[in-house]
């Protein structure tokens, strides 16, 4: 098995990095106010429990039910996230950072803040979604980093093409990668299907491999048991959440078991390989 950053960030090749998603948080409109910020914690704290528990490689925060997402989130969610990560550090015992939807700025602030050392999302292009057009700046966001003292400590999985999303130019994925790679100076390319939970796109993922064998990639959606050895075939690593839930639904607290199950298979692929 050939060696890339994973194994020093991570600790293993072919890793799985289980995503805690955070309920809402203040500011956010389906946020719990009665319930308050305790009642986020214990759902945090419970998932990095079962994840831990079941064996995963790595774990990322995000914000998941911050419905409707914003690009630019508000002062009370980055409080919010930075003070969760905060109080649940003493019970992480695994490689952790933290991705704020759809804000790459406000990722590297906190990845900063909490001594992360892996996020995700979308570093370039013009795409139209659900947010409207978003349009990002990937120098701003890479001399973030570096002027922050991060270029080797935090690692960026960077989007070809966001969830729900089309580039208004109308390039191909393929080339959008191609131009991605020779400009942006990605650590790792992240491959996403239509949404949350969906199957990646796998023709996209093999033309990736095939052009650049040493690049990091990360199946971002869609990853679950019966998928291991498709996916993990051509993907470095997988950021999985929804197949972890309670039954295998986004809205579910992570099921330990489902963990533990997912991670006994895929440890031995990789002790296979």
């Amino acid at each position: 098995m050939r060696k890339t950053w994973l194994s020093d960030v991570i600790g293993t090749e072919k890793a799985a990095i289980g995503v805690v998603h955070f309920l809402a948080l203040p500011s956010d409109p389906l946020y719990d106010a009665e319930g308050g910020m305790e009642k986020v914690y214990e759902a945090a704290l419970h998932d990095v429990r079962a994840m831990q528990n079941g064996g995963i490689d790595a774990l990322i925060f995000s914000n998941e039910f911050s419905f409707p997402y914003e690009t630019k989130v508000s002062q009370e969610i980055l409080a919010s996230m930075a003070y969760l990560i905060g109080r649940l550090k003493p019970e992480l015992k695994v490689p952790y950072g933290a991705n704020v939807i759809s804000d790459v700025d406000a990722s590297i602030a906190l990845n900063a803040a909490i001594g992360g050392s892996i996020m995700r999302g979308q570093f370039a292009g013009c795409f139209s979604g659900n947010m409207g057009v978003v349009n990002s700046q990937p120098g701003g966001f890479l001399r973030h980093r570096h002027n922050l003292g991060l270029d080797e400590q935090l690692k960026m999985v960077h989007y070809i093409v966001p969830e729900s999303s089309a580039e208004l130019g109308g390039r191909d994925k393929l080339d959008i990668a191609k131009s991605a790679k020779f400009m942006n100076l990605p650590d790792a390319f992240g491959i996403v299907g239509a949404q949350a939970g969906k199957k990646i796109d796998m023709e996209l993922m093999q033309k990736c491999r095939e052009l650049w064998p040493e690049m990091v990639l990360f199946a971002s959606t869609g990853v679950n048991v019966d998928t291991i050895e498709e996916i993990f075939g051509l993907a470095d690593a997988a950021f999985i959440a929804t197949h972890f839930k309670v039954d295998g639904v986004f809205e579910n607290p992570v099921d330990e078991t489902r963990v533990r199950n997912f991670m006994t298979k895929l440890k031995a692929y990789r002790a296979e390989l």
